[in-house]
């Protein structure tokens, strides 16, 4: 019993050993599995941070180029500064000059224009006052009529000068001198012509046997052309003085426009220089190294200083302008092969031209001296044949011009004569009318009372009745000459309502008295 005890102890013990061991493995094998877990965890993390700080590398040092291309920028904006402000006042200054230069230029251009229209308005106003003057003759000429013996007096009268009293604080003065110089005639060609006359007329008084208000109405009308002509002579005088202070602005405008021109270079010279001196500037462009395209033997260059920076896109135009340029090269080269061949085949028309010119020449030369005898200048044989033309139409033109005129006042004449007799013929024919109007009721009233003494056939009234019938036979008689000059009446309404109808006098007709309605 006691061996058998002491071998299940130790049994025991080994069965506690072993179960021991395997707890012990076990913890090992979980200690080394966390261990494991452990290591990894630390090499991502390892990972991890490499890579953050690989990107947090890559962060500083595109920061850096940024924080470095803004300092550079802040350089460079600074010079720019630095350069505008030191051009900042020839700046001013000459944009001060151009701009008081333009609003001496704009009111200059105001004054001129301001003028131009105040000559425009003479110009209108002095041509009216002509055309006035022009009227005022012509119904002057209208007034003497024609075969007016004394035509070329009034028209001396009408023409004659005179010294006026001009309405001036001097004039009133010298009231006296000048109301003794009134009337002086300082035409002395109308003093020529007086001397030459057999009578002489004095201008100032109506000669005998001419209208009185004829002369009366000369004399209004040479005070109205005297009116007229101080008023051409005034505007003429304020025309010039206009025109004269216009030339004088002009003048000044082109000196004033001078110096705008002088004014706007300059100022462009300057920001030409301004540009200059802004393109002097240094700027710094960041480039990756694969933008670099500039390589020596397959190396970057020590020294850059000699590349050109531009975009990628002007490289990819620049090539296909280098296809467009052969493209364009061989079409020029076509053309120029076709130019040539038109160029040969021109010369030799030229050639051929020149040969029937030649021979042209000579058919000319040989047809001149057939027919002139020598060579004439044909152009100025045209010229002078064409101005004796011109000539000969020009007065022929003014003198149909003259006659046609001459016939249109006289036909205005006939036609206001026409009108004249129209309206006296149309106021006779209305009271010739009312004349018909009584007469006609006196006839009614005449054939009632005959009518009523026929009905009466008493032998006492036979003498009355016989009477009576005469009577009434006498009133037909004037009944039947009132119809016969309404008539004639009508005829000539009708003549003188034609634009060619000849005008003939009324016709007078012998009309017999009446006796009283109640005369028996």
């Amino acid at each position: 019993a006691t061996n058998s005890e002491t071998s299940l102890k130790q049994w025991y013990q080994r069965r506690v050993r072993g179960l021991e061991n395997e707890n012990n493995n076990l913890e090992q094998l979980m200690v080394l599995h966390e261990q494991q877990c452990l290591i990894e965890q630390m090499q991502e993390a390892y990972v991890q941070f490499d890579s953050q700080l690989l990107a947090l590398r890559a962060d500083k040092i595109e920061t850096e180029v940024q924080l470095k291309n803004g300092d550079l920028r802040v350089i460079m904006l600074f010079e720019e500064l630095l350069l505008l402000k030191e051009f900042e006042k020839r700046e001013n200054h000459l944009q001060e000059n151009l701009s008081s230069k333009l609003n001496d230029r704009d009111e200059m251009s105001e004054k001129i224009e301001e003028l131009e229209d105040r000559l425009v308005n003479k110009k209108l106003f002095m041509s009216e006052m002509q055309e006035n003057e022009r009227l005022l003759y012509e119904s002057f000429t209208e007034q003497l009529g024609e075969n007016n013996k004394f035509a070329e007096f009034l028209t001396k009268v009408f023409k004659k000068k005179i010294k006026r009293v001009k309405k001036t604080a001097e004039a009133e003065e010298d009231s006296d001198a000048s109301d003794s110089d009134d009337d002086f005639d300082s035409s002395s060609e109308e003093e020529d012509d007086d001397d030459e006359d057999a009578v002489h007329l004095d201008l100032n008084v109506c000669p005998p046997g001419c209208s009185q208000e004829l002369y009366d109405a000369t004399i209004v009308m040479r005070e109205k052309r005297l009116d007229l002509e101080e008023s051409i002579q005034e505007e003429k005088k304020m025309i010039d003085s206009l025109k004269k202070e216009v030339d004088a602005l002009v003048k000044k405008n082109k000196v004033i426009n001078h110096g705008v021109k002088g004014a706007k270079n300059d100022l462009e010279a300057f920001q030409l220089e301004k540009q200059k001196k802004m393109n002097e500037l240094d700027i710094v462009v960041t480039l990756n190294l694969h933008q670099i395209q500039y390589m020596q033997s397959g190396s970057l260059p020590p020294d850059l200083t000699t590349c050109l920076v531009f975009h990628s896109g002007g490289v990819n135009q620049l090539t296909s302008r280098i296809k467009g340029l052969q493209q364009e090269k061989a079409q020029q080269i076509r053309k120029f092969k076709e130019l040539k061949r038109s160029h040969i085949h021109l010369i030799k028309g030229k050639k051929a031209m020149e040969g029937k010119l030649v021979e042209l020449e000579e058919k000319y030369h040989a047809m001149m001296l057939l027919k002139f005898g020598r060579e004439v200048d044909l152009t100025k044989l045209e010229n002078i044949s064409t101005n004796r033309i011109a000539e000969e139409l020009k007065e022929t033109i003014a003198k149909k011009d003259l006659k046609f005129t001459r016939r249109l006042s006289e036909w205005d004449v006939q036609i206001n004569q026409a009108k004249q007799t129209l309206l006296n013929a149309t106021r006779e024919h209305t009271g010739r009318l009312d004349t018909l109007n009584e007469l006609t009721k006196d006839k009614q009233d005449l054939e009632n009372q005959l009518d009523g003494k026929q009905k009466n056939l008493g032998g006492e009234y036979s003498g009355q009745r016989k009477a009576d019938l005469k009577e009434r036979q006498r009133l037909l008689q004037l009944v039947q000459l009132q119809a016969q000059e309404i008539d004639a009446l009508k005829e000539e309404i009708g003549i003188l309502s034609r634009k060619d109808g000849h005008i003939l006098p009324p016709t007078q007709t012998t009309v017999p008295p009446l006796p009283p309605i109640g005369a028996q």
